[in-house]
């Protein structure tokens, strides 16, 4: 099966050499009358992270422009929402990967009515990328990073099974951005198929599900890109007969903030469980204050939802002592993996130049699925009889962050130091074994170097990192 190798992640004998390789104490920080609980290591610096490949994707036209619509622009590879390692990594075989393209070019524009966000090219269509990845050996010991060397092999558009392509666009429903074409002077017909995806997993027998942001719903696709279903909230009504819609999501989902809808998708080593993160709290003021986000588990035969937790946003404190905890400036969830049937692992950045990858343990946690009271703003859940998700900070990437902002740049933007490196959208995570991940960035398709000529371009990485312990 597509994942099974990552059941493998947690023998005993990585448990063990993780236990006794890291020196946990608790931190008691003081904040007037509150304290947070947090786990750290003896020694902070093993927690930075080392690169010992990369690469960037080649520069390949995803969308021709339409000579017939002013302004358009064709569309190159780029908006890497997620990518998947397809199947176990093999000593000296290219590392095979799945990328995944969010919903397409987009930009606001001025028009006599004010901003107007538009398509750049209203015919992109979200894909689903196939890549060879040359250039990394699993026990290769050289200091300097390897070069990766990145092949198209595989290209998928999504299609209904009516054979109509599932478009970026917006589906109609109250609340929903209103999109135009590219010169702003035209708005565009909604698609009630449109997702914006952001998050995929793959099934042994070539199937994939994703997750988009717009509802959020997940789509169900066969081995082709053919969407068979698509799992939206309860309430919600889609007028379309070109895939099976089942409303089986907490009605609750709706309240995402607008563009922050499911962000991460992972899929359990057994299959059984297909785990979605909202990228944020949902859209109200003391959710936000809270840093309380919600974890959905999905039985993935079933397409319906067995399990919901709470993720607190911020350090590793398991909300026991105090109700206030150090929620970070505009945190969010862009990435995540599986480690074992009850284990995630989990990349958080924020706006003040956090990057940093947590290990999720689901066992003991609370499920809430069910649970109405308004748990989102709730300062501690703990005296709610609610536990949270246990996190545990296992790998801090700051330290790569300036490295990152020079190859996405192509060396044109070179941090300082001891410069906070914030914005570079790293929203693609892979396990490639216990000691090391594969991560790549969302390049937003280059778009705003392509109207300012003070921005750089941005390429689209990937890196294969090192972690300072083994997970």
């Amino acid at each position: 099966m597509a994942h099974s190798h990552q059941s493998q992640l947690r023998s005993k004998a990585a448990a063990a050499q993780h236990f006794c390789s890291v020196v946990a104490a608790f931190l008691l920080i003081s904040f007037g009358n509150a304290v947070a609980l947090e786990t750290v290591h003896a020694d902070e610096k093993t927690l930075d992270c080392k690169v010992v490949a990369k690469g960037t994707f080649p520069k390949i036209i995803l969308e021709e422009d339409d000579p017939t619509i002013p302004e358009c622009i064709p569309v190159m590879l780029g908006g890497i929402s997620d990518l998947i390692v397809e199947k176990p990594l093999i000593e000296n075989q290219p590392i095979m990967l799945r990328l995944l393209t969010d919903r397409g070019p987009t930009r606001k524009v001025d028009t006599a009515t004010g901003k107007q966000r538009v398509f750049l090219n209203p015919s992109f269509v979200p894909t689903v990328l196939g890549f060879s990845v040359s250039g990394y050996t699993l026990n290769d010991q050289t200091v300097e990073p390897k070069k990766l060397h990145a092949e198209l092999k595989q290209k998928l558009t999504l299609k209904t099974v009516t054979g109509k392509s599932i478009t970026g666009r917006t589906n109609g429903l109250e609340g929903d951005e209103r999109i135009a074409s590219p010169s702003g002077q035209e708005m565009l017909a909604p698609d009630p198929n449109g997702i914006d995806p952001e998050g995929c997993v793959l099934f042994g027998d070539g199937s994939f599900c994703l997750a988009e942001e717009y509802r959020p719903s997940l789509l169900f696709c066969d081995s082709e890109g053919i969407a068979t279903k698509r799992l939206i909230p309860q309430g919600v009504t889609l007028a379309t007969d070109d895939m099976k819609i089942v409303e089986k999501l907490p009605l609750h989902y709706e309240k995402r903030k607008a563009n922050r809808g499911f962000e991460s998708l992972a899929i359990s080593p057994n299959e059984s469980t297909i785990w979605a993160l909202m990228q944020s709290p949902f859209e109200d003021e003391q959710a936000q204050r809270a840093g309380n986000v919600r974890l959905l588990g999905i039985d993935s035969q079933k397409c319906k939802p067995v399990s919901e937790f709470m993720y607190c946003l911020g350090n590793s404190t398991t909300d026991r002592l105090s109700p206030k905890r150090v929620v970070p400036n505009d945190g969010k969830l862009c990435a995540m993996a599986s480690i074992s049937d009850t284990k995630l692992l989990v990349l958080e950045q924020s706006d003040d130049g956090d990057a940093k990858l947590y290990s999720c343990e689901l066992d003991g946690a609370t499920n809430v699925l069910g649970d109405s009271r308004p748990l989102d703003g709730a300062q501690s859940l703990i005296d709610l009889n609610v536990t949270p998700v246990e996190k545990t900070l296992v790998a801090d990437l700051a330290n790569l962050l300036p490295s990152f902002a020079s190859d996405i740049t192509a060396g044109q933007w070179q941090p300082e130091p001891d410069e906070k490196v914030a914005g570079l959208k790293l929203e693609g995570l892979a396990v490639l074994d216990n000691e090391h991940i594969i991560v790549s960035n969302d390049n937003d398709f280059n778009i705003d170097s392509r109207f300012d000529e003070n921005e750089p371009e941005r390429q689209s990485c990937v890196w294969v990192i090192s972690l300072p312990q083994s997970l």
